[in-house]
């Protein structure tokens, strides 16, 4: 377990190892690797786990932080948790004014505590077969001690930032740079742009036969590259286009820094990324460079039998959005012979 005292957090010794032994109680499940309290900032403020040094936990935080703030702007008010999954490893992100325990919230807010700004959060690493059940439950039931150690202690958590020197925050920058090749490409491919009236058709037909086996489904849609569009389905009249446009390039947003963040801690990429909110599921799935999303009630069905289902679908989806690329001419374009071929004509 390591604490960071050196940068004068504003606990007492007794509420900072009370979070310790809350945190500890995480690591108790089998599978998890580590658990962080985290600032929305990405500072650590106490962990437990497995580490090699204070740097990996740093990593951990500031990756975890990118992935919450999207996260938080797709769900400002009813998030209870982030759970990224891939091959080697399962993330798990909680903030720690989950709308779980609204009273305790409320008690918080009124002792100026904690507000509604979403300023912390818990990151857990876990390996890939880790019993989901129970870390939901340990988790939750982990802020609601810890919130209820705040409101007994009075104290105010608010942690100082942290000032780096120019030569540190270039650390940190090349730590975030997983790019494997530096050589620039000013080739374009028209991939992005066309698919097939024959995909097309298939592709909104998959997305029928998922609302079909999923009654809840309020809109599901497959994004591209940049965010856009390729096929939708709508059937929550609240939602207008341009909100699904705005959820499409956020979600796509969130899944690619998901995947950077998931390859710089633990060199895989995501594969599908759950978010639990207070009222609905959003399931997002990578296939490739475009995404499936759907944003599923939770009046009828559960969620270990719509994680069930989608998958089925996904596949397809998948294999339709592969063979469009198989398709496409083979051919790019090259911006500088293009604009060569303009200057001579």
């Amino acid at each position: 377990m390591i604490s960071f005292q050196k940068y004068n957090i504003l606990f007492d010794m007794q509420l900072n190892e009370k979070i310790g032994i809350h945190l500890d109680q995480i690591k108790q499940i089998k599978g998890v690797e580590n658990a962080v309290l985290t600032q929305r900032d990405g500072n650590p403020i106490q962990s437990t786990g497995v580490w090699f040094s204070k740097d990996e936990i740093f990593n951990v935080s500031s990756a975890t932080s990118a992935i919450f703030n999207v996260g938080i702007h797709l769900h400002p008010k009813d998030l209870k948790y982030i759970l990224i999954e891939g091959k080697k490893a399962k993330i798990l992100i909680a903030p720690l004014n989950s709308p779980v325990h609204n009273s305790l919230n409320r008690i918080l807010e009124v002792q100026g505590i904690l507000d509604d700004k979403h300023e912390f959060f818990i990151a857990i690493t876990a390996q890939p077969n880790i019993n989901l059940g129970g870390i939901f439950l340990q988790t939750s039931e982990c802020l609601r001690k810890i919130k209820t150690s705040l409101i007994t202690s009075g104290e105010t958590f608010k942690p100082p930032l942290i000032q780096f020197n120019s030569q540190k925050i270039q650390n940190i920058i090349e730590g975030f740079n997983v790019k494997e090749n530096e050589q620039l490409n000013f080739k374009l491919s028209p991939f992005s742009l066309s698919f097939s009236k024959s995909i097309s058709v298939e592709l909104k037909n998959a997305i029928n036969n998922i609302s079909k086996m999923i009654p809840d489904l309020k809109y599901a849609f497959i994004t591209i590259e940049g965010g856009f569009i390729a096929s939708k389905l709508l059937k929550n009249t609240e939602v207008n286009t341009e909100i699904l446009d705005n959820a499409s390039a956020m979600s796509y947003s969130l899944f690619q820094t998901a995947n950077r963040c998931a390859w710089l801690l633990k060199k895989m990429h995501a594969e599908s990324i759950l978010l639990d909110c207070q009222h609905t599921f959003q399931f997002i799935e990578g296939l490739g460079k475009s995404i499936f999303c759907a944003v599923i009630g939770k009046t009828r069905q559960k969620l270990g039998l719509i994680r069930l289902i989608l998958p089925q679908f996904t596949k397809k989806i998948r294999n339709l959005i592969k063979e469009a690329s198989e398709i496409q001419d083979v051919q790019t374009f090259d911006i500088k012979r293009m604009l060569g071929e303009l200057v001579i004509k």
